[in-house]
């Protein structure tokens, strides 16, 4: 049940998370005048398990828009294609309190003085990242990786 993580996210705020940036060029060379792909912006705090965990809602919040109910997709715009680079940029964004040590990226944190680490005030336990067990439908498999690509960067950009 997805509940149980509801103590994790009322402590995170947008300032918190991972940012975005527009694809420009597209694969035929053209400059996409209405960018719809973004390359993720990682949050130099946030740990592996924890972007991984992130990314995971996000794609299946990507997946559920797509299986709406009735003969239309819901209103407004579709969720953003954000797609993780091989070597991504990472931004100093703001860490929230009070979150469980495996949350935060381990050598991010060690590089903190100490009075900082402290104003973190961490929880000395881990968080239990875990989710239900839920299997994406065979028609979505092929359309539904795109979160989850890595964008591997040539000598050309």
């Amino acid at each position: 049940d997805l509940v149980r993580h509801k103590i994790l996210f009322e402590k995170l705020k947008p300032s918190h998370m991972s940012g975005d940036e527009p694809q420009f060029d597209s694969e035929d060379g053209e400059r996409q005048t209405y960018p719809r792909t973004f390359f993720i912006v990682e949050a130099a705090w946030q740990s592996k398990l924890l972007k991984d965990f992130l990314r995971t809602l996000d794609q299946w919040h990507i997946e559920d828009w797509h299986q709406s109910i009735g003969d239309r997709l819901p209103g407004g715009s579709p969720p953003r294609i954000r797609i993780a680079r091989a070597n991504p940029k990472v931004r100093q964004s703001a860490a929230p309190k009070g979150l469980w040590k495996n949350c935060y990226d381990r050598k991010w944190f060690a590089k903190l003085k100490p009075h900082k680490q402290r104003e973190l005030e961490v929880i000395d336990q881990d968080y239990d990242f875990r989710l239900p067990d839920w299997t994406m439908p065979e028609d979505l498999k092929d359309g539904g990786d795109v979160l989850m690509e890595v964008y591997e960067e040539t000598d050309e950009e």
